[in-house]
């Protein structure tokens, strides 16, 4: 059609007059710069004009959840530049019909369509736009007849090619040719002004040189100033569609030629600021010189003068000084150290931290094949540390194959627990004897000669030092005649062994078996001095500040938590000990334990059900007070302290535990009201978020701020605050397994933990929370335990103990003991807005699955269908029975199918692949066999997610089809066929036709039963009875139910009926139970039977 008859009018066959269909072809232009407007080479309003003005066009308001069957969902799968789509019309019939006002006059419209067939559909958001109210839905538009169809997606396909071309069109930009604009006249550098010949001219003048002014210039290293590049990366699922708009660069278009003119203007005179001015001092300058001597021979010449006269400092010139200050300026002086002359500006120097090894100690007699168990420091001297050692401990690791007699070892091994002291790393200072392993050791920090050892079967042993420790370092001194005597003496006792008695401790009190642990001992934790339990369980706060308590907590590996107090109540045997021991010499008692006769056991106990490994709870934290500095550097190694208690305010009955079985879980005990066993078995009131990997094998309290904790377990390291247990404040996961931890004595947000490869990583967490700022390695062993030496001075110590059953003594850099301006409350902002962020979060997700949450429900079961499916399938797959007899096949039909040439072609390909893949390995100097075991597992993995990416898209194909059968069988849709109803209504009219009436069927029946020869007539009692003869052979033949039938009529029998209770209907009646007379039945003989007993009896021989 023309352009000129797109708007014309066109009389239809009924007289009215429209819009002619805007059927014009859109043909792409040669050149776009032709086409002024674009309105004349196609018109989409036209277009759509004509669209929605077909005679079939049928306009319809589709819900969301109807477009979601359809797959026809706005935004998703249709859009106002994309709307058309192909619908069958099975499923537009089955979905979309059912929920529309006009069903039955769609359904006549599509009568006799083809089911299979596609409808073309399309989103037309144009119709409700001059709607106030429009309908629920989104409006669509679809065609009926195939004509209209056809000529729509004629209009569609030019609309679509218009829209690319004006796209093409818009994002294109062609080179044009160069319009001035007059900048070529004010460009008048490259014009050439005259063409005479240029003139070589020297010109040479003398200026005096200028000094200029003291730049102080200042280093910036890239190791003083410690920056950082951050790469922002998007996730690796978001694909960005982005539009390029092209642009093509002609030179005459942006710019004129460059030209470029050079001159030379480097003169020939020398420019050496040393030997260009020499020539210039004249000879008057060099009056000084002669002044000088003249001077000298002057006081020569006159040696009986006593005074000489002063020495007159001569004046320089001005050229002089101008000269010297000039030489000055130029010369260089390769011997002066300038580097501080540079500025006067102080740089900050960064260095890298590292540790520095003081001492160690270690006694491979006494500790050989052992691990460091435990250590503690002494509470009233520094450098003393208390070590115990033991076989395993609970993050060392034994190999299965290893054979170990524990009977053997208990009997035969002994159990160190030794004394260090910073005095002497090669001899150890007390050995405390032990009936078992100690796994863990605690100093009674109220009263420092009191040392607690937790043992492996659960027993608690305590040591009395009585102030040894006070004189470790005294030396005996022996006059000749102690000396001979001693001498003498050790003659005689020459046969006995030397048990060097002044350096064994032997314990004072050991707990009974039968009310300790069963587990090993984990952990022992000390209450303030104003905190009390009493038998029932119940904690009580003494206000009096006279008394003084010692209640201490432990934990063990069977899930026992005790409660301990060490001034408990002596029973009447132990009394009467002591009373005997006040009668004896004092000689004899001096080297005897006040504690010896004291029997110790859990004052209170609670039972949880998983291996315990550590607990805070509100116990005290401590720190220290040290003399003088000047004291301390008197004696650096061993100089006294005592230690201060921070005391919480109260004493809550709840305890934080954690679990070998990975969990961190807060435990509220009640108490109880009996003393029988005096062990409460508690549950879990709250559940820490699991973060650990693996067992939590220790926690440690801030000793700043105590309601922030550290838990290690596996590979994951995690902080906590107590009453905020939904997530963790920060977790990191660490490249192998963690040991220990233990936070920092002097500065608050810093914490050390140890590796099992040997590693100490030191955590600051306000200078960076990602990784550690520092990691040394201190050794190619396992670490099990570390601690800090709470002193300051004369240096900061770190203990850490190896797998070579040694404890090794490391200074810390002074970063790590210097506390930062405000670090405590700093500290306390991060892990507030920590919680808060954390929080925001949480509400967000939970608003978002409040909003989203069908599409997360239905995604979460397809994941978990997904996740069965290929559970079943590795099933299957390891079922060798099963997949060699599919391999089996597979290689029989992979044999049978395939021709000679295309075996060969994959052979060749096969080997074409190992020659390439020979001589990669060996440019990359790589080893195949090792390539292969380090990539073994990412094959395993990317088959893997391959498999279940098949698997996830075979159920996705088949869920329509799924979800249409267990539709059709739950709510069958009911269609009328028209056709086969109008056919069966034709054929029954026929037959009805040709059937014979009512009258002539009836009398031909009479005929055929009036011929019968043993017709007799039966009595209606005759009938009776054979139905029921009948009925009982039918339920013997086909197992009927008959067995209450048959109790019934014996019961009826045996005059046994009246017996039985058959409940309600009896109740509310008062007839005896006893069998009803049995009522005979009245039957006139004479009568004769009425019409309808004989047609009965007549037709039963023909039935």
């Amino acid at each position: 059609m023309d352009d000129n008859l797109e708007g014309e009018l066109e009389i239809t066959a009924d007289g009215v007059q429209r819009k002619r269909p805007y059927v014009k072809k859109f043909e792409r232009p040669d050149s776009d710069e032709d086409v002024q407007d674009v309105t004349k080479l196609f018109n989409v309003q036209e277009a759509w004009r004509t669209l929605l003005s077909l005679p079939t066009c049928q306009k319809v308001m589709v819900t969301e959840p109807v477009q979601k069957k359809l797959k026809i969902q706005v935004g998703v799968n249709v859009t106002q530049e994309f709307p058309w789509k192909q619908v069958k019309f099975k499923e537009l019939r089955d979905m979309l019909f059912e929920n529309l006002e006009n069903t039955t006059e769609l359904f006549k419209i599509f009568k006799g369509f083809n089911p299979e067939h596609f409808i073309l559909i399309g989103y037309c958001p144009t119709l409700t736009e001059g709607e106030e109210e429009p309908a629920e839905g989104d409006p669509f538009i679809f065609y009926v007849n195939s004509k209209d169809t056809r000529m729509a997606m004629g209009l569609i396909q030019n609309m679509e090619a218009f829209e690319r071309w004006r796209m093409q069109r818009r994002l294109r930009k062609k080179p044009r040719r160069w319009v001035s604009q007059g900048t070529e006249d004010e460009m008048s550098i490259i014009v050439e002004r005259f063409s005479d010949q240029p003139v070589d001219v020297e010109i040479q003048s003398v200026y005096p040189i200028q000094q200029p002014r003291h730049i102080a210039f200042s280093y910036r290293m890239t190791r003083d100033v410690r920056d950082g590049v951050v790469e922002l990366l998007p996730k690796e699922d978001i694909k960005y569609d982005n539009v390029v708009k092209r642009r093509i660069a002609v030179a005459v278009q942006v710019a004129p030629a460059c030209v470029n003119i050079e001159q030379q203007t480097n003169p020939t005179f020398p420019s050496n600021a040393w030997s260009q001015y020499l020539y210039e001092i004249d000879d008057n300058d060099l009056e000084l010189d002669e002044s000088e001597v003249e001077e000298e021979e002057g006081v020569q010449g006159r040696p009986g003068t006593a005074e000489p006269k002063p020495k007159v400092i001569p004046q320089m010139s001005s050229q002089m000084e101008l000269l010297l200050a000039t030489l000055d300026f130029n010369q260089i002086d390769c011997y002066r150290y300038d580097y501080q002359m540079i500025t006067n500006r102080q740089v900050v120097h960064y260095t890298n931290p590292f540790l520095e090894e003081f001492i160690c100690f270690a006694n491979i007699s006494k500790s050989d094949k052992r691990f460091v168990a435990s250590c503690d420091w002494y509470p009233k001297l520094s450098g003393l540390v208390a070590v115990s050692y033991a076989f395993s401990t609970p993050v060392t690791v034994d190999l299965a194959t290893h054979q170990t007699n524990f009977v053997q070892r208990a009997v035969l091994e002994p159990n160190p627990v030794l004394l260090w002291s910073f005095a002497d790393n090669l001899n150890y200072k007390l050995e405390f004897e032990a009936p078992f392993e100690i796994t863990k050791l605690s100093f009674c920090p109220f009263n420092g000669d009191i040392l607690l050892g937790g043992c492996q079967n659960g027993q608690v042993v305590l040591w009395d030092l009585q102030g040894r420790c006070d004189h470790l370092e005294e030396e005996e001194y022996l006059t000749p005649a102690q000396a001979k005597y001693r001498t003498m003496i050790g003659e005689y006792l020459n046969w006995t062994l030397d048990i060097h008695e002044d350096v064994v401790v032997a314990p004072a009190t050991i707990s009974p078996l039968e009310h300790s642990p069963t587990g090993a001992i984990t952990g022992i934790y000390w209450l303030s001095r104003h905190f009390y339990l009493n038998n029932f369980g119940k904690v009580f706060n003494d206000m009096d500040k006279r008394s003084n308590h010692n209640f201490f907590i432990t934990c063990s590996f069977d899930g026992t938590v005790s409660f301990w107090n060490l001034d408990g109540e002596s029973s009447k045997k132990e009394k009467e000990a002591q009373q005997r021991n006040k009668n004896l010499p004092k000689e004899l008692t001096q080297n005897e334990s006040p504690l010896r006769s004291k029997t110790i056991k859990p004052t209170y106990s609670i039972s949880y059900n998983e291996p315990l490994t550590g607990i805070i709870a509100d116990t005290s934290v401590f720190s220290i007070n040290t003399p003088s500095p000047k004291f301390i550097y008197s004696s650096p190694n061993n100089y006294p302290i005592s230690m201060v208690a921070k005391n919480p305010p109260e004493l809550r009955q709840s305890l934080i535990l954690s679990t070998y079985y990975g969990h961190i879980i807060r435990v509220e005990w009640q108490g109880m009201y009996s003393e029988a066993g005096s062990k409460e078995q508690v549950n879990a009131s709250i559940n820490f978020a699991m973060v650990h990997d693996g067992p939590v094998v220790a926690m440690s309290k801030n000793p700043f701020y105590p309601e922030l904790f550290a838990s290690i377990g596996r590979t994951v390291f995690a902080l906590w605050k107590e009453d905020y247990h939904d997530s963790p404040i920060i977790w990191r996961k660490r490249p192998c397994d963690l040991t220990s931890v233990a936070w920092s004595e002097t500065r608050p947000a810093v914490l050390y933990i140890t590796r099992i490869d040997g590693i100490l990583e030191a955590w600051d967490i306000l200078a960076r929370d990602d990784d550690a700022v520092l990691s040394e390695v201190l050794g190619g062993g396992i670490i099990t335990a570390v601690t800090e030496h709470r002193p300051l001075l004369p240096n900061k110590i770190l203990g850490i103990g190896d797998y070579n059953s040694s404890i090794r003594m490391v200074k810390l850099p002074h970063s790590f003991d210097t506390p930062l301006d405000n670090e405590l409350e700093k500290l306390m902002k991060y892990v507030l807005r920590q919680i808060t962020r954390k929080m925001n979060i949480r509400a967000w997700e939970q608003k978002y699955y409040e909003l989203n949450k069908d599409i997360i429900e239905a995604k979460r079961e397809a994941e978990e269908e997904a996740r069965k499916e290929m559970e079943k399938q590795e099933r299957e797959m390891l079922n060798p029975r099963k997949r060699n007899s599919e391999g089996d096949e597979e290689q029989v039909k992979v044999k049978s199918g395939a021709t000679y040439s295309e075996r060969m072609a994959k052979k060749f390909d096969e080997l074409n692949l190992n020659r390439m893949m020979t001589i990669l390995m060996s440019r990359k100097q790589m080893d195949p066999e090792k390539l292969a075991r380090e990539t073994a597992l990412e094959k395993e993995r990317l088959s893997y997610e391959t498999a279940k990416k098949e698997s996830h898209a075979k159920l996705l194909q088949t869920v329509e089809d799924d979800v249409a059968t267990i539709r059709s069988r739950i709510l069958p849709a009911e269609v009328q066929d028209m056709q086969r109803s109008e056919m069966i209504a034709e054929r029954v009219k026929n037959e009805m036709g040709l059937a014979a009436s009512y009258e002539t069927v009836s009398a031909h029946a009479f005929k055929k039963l009036k011929k019968f020869p043993e017709l007799k007539s039966i009595d209606y009692i005759e009938l009776l009875e054979r139905g029921l003869h009948r009925r009982q052979l039918l339920d013997q033949s086909l197992g009927g139910n008959t067995e209450r039938l048959l109790w019934y009529k014996e019961k009826l029998q045996n005059g046994e009926i009246s017996q039985c209770d058959f409940g309600v209907d009896l109740l509310y009646n008062n007839r005896k139970l006893t069998p009803k007379p049995k009522v005979q039945p009245v039957i006139e003989v004479d009568a004769p039977p009425p019409p309808e007993v004989t047609n009965v009896t007549e037709a039963q021989p023909e039935e």
